[in-house]
């Protein structure tokens, strides 16, 4: 008989597995790198957004009047209720919902019209992709000055060329009238900026490989068929972008009404912009000024973080 065997003795213990060998310090040092790199950039973007932000939306919680300092305190959601009390304010709502939403439809729709034109192969391509861009790049004053001068109701060149050729009696007062004010600074902001809609979605139609047309040419696809199932599809994301982009820059556009009518007539072009610019440089009330951005701030982060929720995540499913 063995030692083992002898009553009384211990059982014997399985020797314990070794500890996993720690991480390597150089592999997490390797893991935070990027983070080093990137903290600096965070920071500063922090205090350039961050900072304007945060002070609005205290700013919007103070009674904050330029023409009396001296009674700045704090009131809470006065000004917010100040301003959902205003009738003003939601005549500046729909008109900023109908000017985004115009912008959106017809820069889209003339933009990728514009993108599968300057796609096509024919002779003067790279001219044409010049003069097209040239709205885009002219500065907002300049096409202010030009515009209105042409829609000038007296010596304006297109009343004149209107009542030359009989189409018109009594011209219209293009900028002056309630009833066209809005249709033209519509029209004249899609002028402006449907080439840039159309650079971001021609970018999306040179991505779309050529096999994909010619397939869809020999299974006796027509126009709108392909159009439907080949290039819609294929520039999905690039349409999105631009719906965003529009969106964004559609609903910020300061220059595009201000410098026309200054939200007039009677209040006929006024949008959100205007309306800020109106309560904080006009009434002097940087508190109620404050809380209408912050409403449109809040409307646009929605709409923003939407879009990465539908289409990036969608986007992240399918990888």
């Amino acid at each position: 008989m063995t030692l083992s065997h002898v009553k009384g003795s211990p059982a014997r213990v399985p020797p314990a597995p070794a500890p996993t060998p720690a991480r390597p310090r150089r592999h997490r040092r390797r893991a935070l790198e990027p983070w080093f790199y990137l903290v600096p950039a965070l920071i500063v973007l922090a205090g350039i957004l961050g900072y304007p932000v945060l002070s609005a939306a205290w700013t919007s919680l103070n009674h904050s009047v330029l023409t009396d300092p001296a009674a700045d305190r704090f009131i809470g959601i006065a000004n917010y209720a100040a301003v959902f009390g205003d009738p003003a304010f939601f005549s500046a709502l729909w008109h900023t919902l109908l000017w985004a939403a115009a912008n959106l439809v017809l820069q889209l729709t003339l933009g990728l019209a514009l993108a599968l034109l300057m796609h096509q192969k024919m002779a003067g391509r790279a001219f044409f992709r010049s003069v097209v861009i040239i709205p885009w790049i002219v500065p907002s004053v300049v096409v202010a000055v030009i515009w209105r001068y042409l829609l000038d109701p007296t010596s304006g060149p297109i009343n004149q060329l209107l009542t030359g050729i009989g189409l018109m009696d009594d011209p219209p007062l293009w900028l002056s009238d309630q009833s066209t004010a809005m249709p033209v600074v519509i029209l004249l902001s899609v002028w402006k900026w449907t080439p840039f809609v159309a650079v971001i979605l021609l970018a999306g139609l040179q991505a779309i490989p050529e096999e994909l047309h010619e397939a869809a040419k020999l299974d006796g696809a027509s126009t709108v068929q392909r159009l439907r199932y080949v290039i819609l599809p294929g520039i999905r994301m690039p349409l999105a972008l631009a719906s965003l982009l529009t969106l964004g820059y559609s609903t910020n556009n300061f220059n595009g009404i201000w410098l026309f009518t200054q939200g007039g007539p009677i209040g006929a072009t006024e949008t959100f912009t205007t309306f800020v610019y109106r309560i904080a440089f006009t009434d002097f009330d940087l508190g109620k000024a404050a809380a209408v951005a912050v409403v449109l701030f809040a409307g646009l982060f929605v709409v923003s973080t939407s879009y990465f929720f539908v289409v990036e995540g969608r986007k992240g499913r399918k990888l």
